[in-house]
């Protein structure tokens, strides 16, 4: 009777042994089954070496537990080219250089805003990689600049047409980068850096273009100044010889007898004596205090 229950719970020891193996085994394949993708990323599933469509959105999932998911960011991300030290993605001098039209070299520091498309997220890591900025991005940039500079002047570049020259390279760089799955958002001209001398030059004719415009300002203000008092003149001609024509003798008196009486009551007056012309519009002698 002892030998059977050392042999019952022999086997149950077995059994219980099992079940926890067995728990273990299946705690780990939910473990690797049930995978939560954070917002702003997408899921790249991968077995046995190959790419599973379609990618798997931000939230809760249950996936092969053989698959092994790569999360990729789908949010705004920056890549800066600068001249300037530890600011850009490389470090050092990152700066752009580039020829104009006339073939003059300039330097340009840009930003680059930036996302990859969720639905080509697999795509892109199957194609490319991790690695898709030093890859694509950067060398279609820099390619894209080259040859938007090319088409425009050195002052256009860097004055008056630098909007036109960022437009023009943003549009080209959407059109490159879309195909490979990643969409260009907005292209930003930080800094455009020229040789001294073509600078200063540059400054210069842009100091005398601004001084002619304001002395043309100037030579239009006066010129409507002066149309303005030949209009005046001429309105006052016309008033005057209107004048003329209507003064009379006794019109005019009736005016100084007026003035008069006005200068008897002020109490500045003390005597006046009324002309004796035979007219009666002679000149008053006014006495004060």
């Amino acid at each position: 009777m002892d030998e059977y229950y050392v042999r019952l719970g022999g086997r149950r020891g077995g059994y219980l042994a099992l079940s926890i193996i067995i728990g273990i085994i299946v705690l780990i394949f939910l473990g690797r089954s049930i995978k939560i993708v954070q917002p702003g990323y997408v899921g790249v599933r991968v077995l046995f070496g190959k790419v599973v469509e379609p990618t798997l959105k931000s939230g809760f999932h249950v996936i092969n537990p053989f698959t092994t998911l790569l999360r990729m960011t789908v949010r705004t991300q920056a890549y800066t080219m600068s001249g300037i030290s530890r600011e850009g993605k490389i470090r050092g001098d990152d700066a752009i250089a580039a020829l104009t039209k006339e073939g003059l070299r300039v330097r340009l520091d840009l930003t680059i805003w930036y996302k990859i498309l969720p639905n080509k997220a697999g795509e892109i890591y199957e194609t490319i990689g991790l690695d898709y900025e030093d890859k694509i991005l950067r060398p279609a940039i820099r390619t894209v600049i080259r040859d938007v500079t090319s088409q425009f002047t050195t002052e256009d570049i860097y004055a008056e047409k630098r909007p036109q020259v960022t437009a023009a390279i943003q549009e080209m760089g959407i059109a490159m980068l879309e195909e490979r799955g990643i969409i260009c958002e907005k292209v930003l001209v930080r800094n455009v850096s020229l040789p001294d001398k073509v600078r200063d030059a540059i400054d210069a004719k842009l100091a005398a273009e601004q001084d002619a415009r304001k002395m043309e300002f100037v030579l239009q203000k006066a010129e409507k100044q002066a149309e303005v008092k030949v209009v005046e003149a001429g309105g006052i001609a016309k008033a005057q010889a209107i004048i003329n024509r209507t003064l009379t003798t006794k019109y005019l008196q009736h005016e100084a007898i007026d003035a008069y009486r006005e200068l008897a009551g002020s109490p500045n007056t003390t005597f006046i004596i009324m002309p004796t012309s035979t007219e009666g519009v002679g000149i008053p002698i006014i006495i004060g205090q």
